[in-house]
């Protein structure tokens, strides 16, 4: 059963769903509600990390293939997925997927072990997507093709960046240190406008 605690959204009381941020960004020129950035966070997301043991990386990687059906390709950042993402050296972050099937699948070529209760992912998305990374993230934009992962920072915190789409990025965080980030993404993001979408969304 899973712990209680992870259902509970660990991003504070200003995470609530809707427009925040300036009047002016958060209108399009309709009249209606737009939004530069769109964020999400759904609790309760299942986070399983794999790490394989000493030279046994290609053979988890076909492990998982054969009984997760996930392709890692050749074990790079680069062949990341959008629910197996690089962590490390054969190392991936798995979500959605139930502990048992993943330890079933790794067997004893690897570890499995759960990381709901201490890792969070959050979502951004949207055209000023890269003015927002340019206040916190250092990474060149750039140089980092759409499915690559990255093990960078975020306000000089150790995370794990994942880029979904050209404006699209998933951000993997201790949840110890959630409630900082997404204060921080709210404020800073307030000159685009941000919409903080339902977790049913």
């Amino acid at each position: 059963m899973m712990d209680q605690s992870v259902m509970r959204s660990p991003l504070g009381p200003h995470w609530t769903p809707g427009h925040h941020g300036t009047a002016a960004a958060a209108t399009g020129g309709d009249g209606g509600a737009q939004a530069g950035i769109r964020a999400l966070h759904k609790p309760g997301l299942l986070v399983v990390e794999i790490a394989a043991l000493p030279g046994k990386g290609k053979a988890m990687r076909a492990a998982v293939k054969k009984g997760l059906k996930l392709d890692l390709g050749d074990g790079s950042p680069a062949a990341s997925l959008p629910n197996a993402v690089c962590s490390g050296p054969d190392r991936y972050l798995l979500t959605g997927f139930d502990l048992a099937a993943v330890k079933a699948a790794v067997g004893d070529l690897g570890l499995a072990v759960d990381q709901s209760s201490g890792r969070v992912r959050l979502s951004i998305d949207g055209a000023n997507v890269p003015g927002l990374l340019a206040k916190s993230c250092p990474l060149d934009l750039t140089k980092w093709p759409v499915g690559m992962s990255q093990a960078s920072h975020f306000l000089h915190i150790g995370c794990t960046w994942y880029r979904r789409s050209e404006t699209g990025f998933d951000l993997y965080i201790g949840r110890s240190f959630a409630r900082s980030a997404a204060e921080w993404l709210i404020e800073s993001a307030a000159e685009f406008g941000v919409e903080i979408l339902s977790p049913e969304d």
